[in-house]
Order: structure tokens, then C-alpha cells, then sequence
């Protein structure tokens, strides 16, 4: 298999999995990368606005907003239909943006990414309750190191 197309799946595909954990996370993340390292097959591409880093810094504010209002009480679980919608466009963006700027198939980004981003959201939901249901940890601090290990992930992966 050509390397070329796995330099695109493998960080879209790791990204997605951000999503799930985190919706606005890979999002903020791709923006931040390509405000410094502007890639010029998105110029004209709809979501060649990430490459602006005003773009990056309000992304950054949202991902930071999101980390905050999850750990409330009254937080709706992930996997409601909302959540669910959030998380698969979260990938679905990053995996487009990813794989046009990587000279890809902006289509089969998107796919991909919002197809692991929702399997993903269920993933990471049932995890976290099983980890908070087999250890003395609470919820909150189990959605800090969630926190921790999106934002560590993503950095990785770019």
C-alpha cells in the first residue's frame, strides 16, 4: 500500500477518536496546527478558514468552554442525539480538512472522520462510566484526565 494515503488516515482517524472524547478538541487542534503551518491546497476550500489564527484562538476558547460545562450535574450525556450530531460534524470537518490539505479526498475524510467520531462518542461514554463504576474516581476527575489525554492525543497526532 502506497504511504501516501495512510500520512492522511491514520492522524484523521486519531482526530475522530478526539471528537468523540470531545467535539471541539480536534477541531481546535487541526486549526491551531494549520495557523502555523498553512497548507495552500485548502485556499478556496470551505474549511480553509481554519487556517486563520483568530480562528484558532476562538477554537481553543470553545474547546476550553466545552472541557468546563462538562463536568455540571446537568450536563446531557454525549450519546444524546445532539451530542452525537456534534461529534460526528467534528470529525467529519477535521477529517475534510485534513485529507485536502494532505492533497486527499476531502469526501473520504469527512466520511471517515464522522464515521469513527460517532463510534467513538459511544466508546469513550461507556468507558468513562465503567471506570467511574469500578473505582472509587468521580466523574468529574475522570472527564479531567479525558481532558487531558484529547488534548495530549491531538497534540500527537499533528
Amino acid at each position: 500500500m502506497e504511504l501516501k494515503p495512510l500520512k492522511r488516515f491514520w492522524p484523521a482517524t486519531g482526530l475522530a477518536v478526539v471528537s468523540g472524547m470531545r467535539t471541539m478538541a480536534s477541531v481546535s487542534a487541526l486549526s491551531s496546527y494549520l495557523s502555523r503551518a498553512p497548507s495552500p491546497l485548502l485556499t478556496g476550500f470551505p474549511f480553509g478558514f481554519l487556517q486563520k489564527k483568530y480562528v484558532s484562538v476562538i477554537l481553543k476558547a470553545l474547546t476550553m468552554a466545552e472541557m468546563a460545562a462538562d463536568k455540571a450535574p446537568n450536563t446531557p450525556n454525549r450519546i444524546v442525539k445532539q451530542g452525537l450530531i456534534g461529534r460526528g460534524l467534528s470529525g467529519a470537518i477535521t477529517g475534510a480538512a485534513l485529507y485536502k490539505s494532505r492533497n486527499g479526498n476531502a469526501v473520504a475524510g469527512a466520511v471517515i472522520g464522522g464515521t469513527i467520531a460517532v463510534a467513538a462518542t459511544y466508546g469513550t461514554y461507556y468507558l468513562r462510566k465503567k471506570l467511574v463504576s469500578a473505582t472509587s474516581v468521580t466523574d468529574p476527575t475522570v472527564g479531567a484526565l479525558e481532558d487531558i489525554l484529547a488534548l495530549q492525543s491531538a497534540s500527537f497526532i499533528l
